[in-house]
């Protein structure tokens, strides 16, 4: 499964990024971070899935939208979201303003 990710990063430009946890540490928990990421990337009208696994507990999945690409993880035991920096950026200041 760890080439499958591997490929998936490599093909969308996102091996050597980034993740937005550091940039969110005064969060409460992964399982916020989560909640407060999907309703950011949820208001982009052409978010669209462009790759992904799927398993039991949840999957990988690269996103797209306004010409970026992310990498998510999202399953019952954690959430990760990995973007160049400026993507990173961009989210993390709509969450931020969104949470307060």
């Amino acid at each position: 499964m760890k080439s499958k990710i591997n490929e998936m990063l490599l093909t969308y430009g996102l091996s050597e990024e980034c993740s937005i946890l550091p940039m969110l540490d005064s969060f409460n928990d992964e399982e916020e971070i989560r909640k407060y990421c999907w309703r950011v990337l949820n208001t982009y009208s052409d978010l669209k899935k462009e790759d992904w696994i799927i398993g039991i507990e949840g999957g990988d999945f690269i996103y797209s939208f306004d010409g970026n690409y992310i990498f998510i993880t999202d399953d019952i035991w954690n959430f990760n979201l990995i973007a160049k920096q400026p993507v990173l950026q961009l989210l993390v200041d709509k969450i931020k303003a969104l949470k307060y």
